[in-house]
């Protein structure tokens, strides 16, 4: 509900694609999708959301951890990009699984309050 020029493809607060061409356009769809992730770590707002991120990012860390094992017998890039995967997929299980956790308690501490 912010207001935005009637010319934009994406919301000038917090970026959510509010037109088709968000989904045409190559690098759109890619601003979308990243927007998509950024709303399932930041305010999970069911289990299932969570559910998904640790699927997705789970496969992500364990090819990131395959790339770290077998990085020392193929060379040293193979390793850092095992790093990178490991690192950028448990940070995404961490901070999804935080909130929705935290969401869950100030969930729980209003309903004890009522």
């Amino acid at each position: 509900m912010f207001p935005n020029e009637p010319s934009a493809n994406f919301c000038a607060k917090c970026g959510a694609p509010i037109t088709s061409y968000a989904a045409t356009g190559p690098f759109e769809s890619l601003f979308a999708e990243g927007h998509v992730y950024r709303q399932a770590v930041e305010k999970p707002r069911r289990f299932v959301v969570v559910l998904g991120i640790w699927i997705i990012f789970g496969m992500m860390a364990l090819a990131g951890g395959v790339l770290l094992f077998i990085g020392g017998e193929l060379g040293g890039p193979y390793a850092v990009a095992g790093i990178f995967f490991l690192v950028i997929s448990l940070l995404m299980i961490w901070k999804s699984t935080r909130s929705y956790s935290a969401r869950i308690k100030v969930g729980q501490n209003r309903a004890d309050q009522d």
